[in-house]
């Protein structure tokens, strides 16, 4: 199958968004294949790529407004692709309407059109989702359940489609540090205390950041946050003042945004990492998967599975159940995850070689 496939994003490297570090992967996966000759159209602002061989880059896109579209019509015209696979929903888009009648520009091209679906729908999208649900084409999904935990009156939007479920995978690589490396870079975070314990991804609410200080033992342990913070959140307020108190003055680092080659060191190094969501984790959390695939022993909360998951070094645990989750950092810290055929592969080559097939699939 010899095809062009042009993949739009709202968001990509070095923008920090975990869909668009999902379509890099993709795209990199991808392009590895002869065959598959790739495009990725997304915003302006993510200027000029590196490491971009095989992948032809569009950064384009100002706002993702009406007034943009010409240029997603030239870009069409130009590069003629086969396929325009679209990411829903990406940071990059804001609230722009321009990504929910792309579908409808692209068939009225006479392209064949994927979407891949991200994340679900709230009442409030109904109008939005209806100009791209209408499109003919074929359609990802990256969770399990989607149509039941969609909300039931927006439940049409799947129509007549046969949506294909293919799991996320780790945007954080694999990397094995020797024990000097690894004993340097946790006396360099530990400052005195004994375990390391690390959250990493974006500082929102509903990870549940604030839980860290409940769960983890100030005697014992130096927690970790790397990921963004927003300085003059209420919520960030609210976790510097439980991290000033008394028992935890000096006792946590809020690193900010790390390259991916960082995040990997720090999760190897770790006693711990806790990623207490409000909402419960599963398939479509790239930081679960880039966690396991660290080695690291992880607690995570879910609403459908529970107790300690020895293959993948996991513990299930009850949403804002803290005592569960205190229970299992005493029982399992420090545990390492051993080698295992169906956790230590190459997530991504199977992953685009599903989509190579709905792509064949699609041009057939």
């Amino acid at each position: 199958m010899n095809a062009r496939i042009l993949i739009v994003t709202g968001s990509y490297p070095p923008m920090r968004c975990g869909i668009g570090d999902y379509s890099c992967n993709l795209a990199k996966a991808l392009a590895a294949d002869p065959e598959i000759h790739i495009g990725v159209l997304t915003s302006a602002c993510v200027g000029k790529i590196s490491n971009s061989v095989g992948i032809d880059f569009f950064p384009i896109i100002k706002k993702w407004n009406f007034a943009e579209i010409l240029k997603f019509i030239k870009i069409i015209r130009s590069w003629k692709p086969d396929i325009v696979h679209i990411q829903y929903p990406t940071q990059g888009y804001g609230k722009g309407f321009l990504p929910w009648i792309l579908p409808m520009v692209s068939f009225m091209m006479k392209k064949k059109i994927i979407q891949t679906w991200h994340e679900g729908y709230g009442r409030r999208n109904a109008p939005q989702l209806f100009l791209k649900s209408i499109v003919p084409g074929g359609l990802i999904l990256v969770r399990p359940n989607f149509k039941e935990n969609l909300h039931p009156l927006l439940r049409w939007a799947l129509w007549d489609k046969k949506p294909v479920l293919i799991p996320n995978a780790s945007v954080i690589p694999r990397i094995d540090l020797d024990e000097g490396q690894k004993n340097a870079l946790r006396k360099q975070y530990l400052q005195g205390q004994q375990r390391l314990i690390v959250f990493f991804g974006f500082v929102y609410p509903h990870k549940g950041v604030e839980l860290l200080f409940e769960i983890a033992d100030p005697a014992l342990d130096q927690i970790i946050v790397a990921g963004q913070i927003d300085e003059n959140s209420s919520y960030s307020q609210k976790i510097k003042r439980i991290a000033s108190s008394k028992s935890w003055l000096n006792k946590l680092t809020i690193t900010g945004f790390l390259p991916a080659i960082e995040v990997a060191k720090l999760l190897t190094a770790a006693d711990a990492v806790i990623l207490p969501f409000r909402t419960g984790a599963g398939e479509w959390n790239t930081s679960i998967h880039g966690a396991v695939l660290s080695g690291a022993f992880v607690i995570t909360t879910s609403l459908t599975k529970s107790g300690y998951d020895k293959k993948r070094n996991v513990y299930f645990a009850k949403v804002d159940d803290v005592q569960e989750m205190r229970s299992a950092l005493v029982a399992y810290a420090g545990t390492r995850r051993e080698y295992d055929v169906d956790i230590d592969v190459d997530e991504w080559r199977k992953i685009a070689d599903e989509h190579c097939l709905l792509y064949k699939i699609s041009l057939s």
